[in-house]
């Protein structure tokens, strides 16, 4: 029996999800896709000679885009229209 390496395969979807054009924050790569170290896996793929972009959006804009594809429900006392987090994409 093979043993599988499940953190490449998480690793593969984010990449191609990426590579799709879509940006994606820390949050959503782990929340989407398990990856454990969202950081890391960033440094690989700019090693890897990725070219990735990054800019500041609000939290309320992640959760809008996280609320696609699972359930977040920030608290109600949460600033998220004040709280900037970092979304990445594959550029050229």
């Amino acid at each position: 029996m093979t043993k599988t390496n499940y953190q490449k395969g998480k690793v593969m979807a984010l990449r191609e999800f990426m590579e799709e054009g879509n940006t994606i924050s820390i949050l959503e790569m782990m929340a989407m896709f398990g990856v454990q170290s969202p950081t890391r896996t960033l440094t690989h793929f700019r090693e890897e000679g990725m070219i990735i972009h990054k800019r500041k959006v609000t939290m309320l804009s992640v959760l809008k885009r996280l609320n696609k594809f699972c359930s977040f429900q920030e608290p109600s006392n949460l600033p998220v229209k004040e709280i900037l987090m970092t979304e990445y994409w594959v550029g050229k």
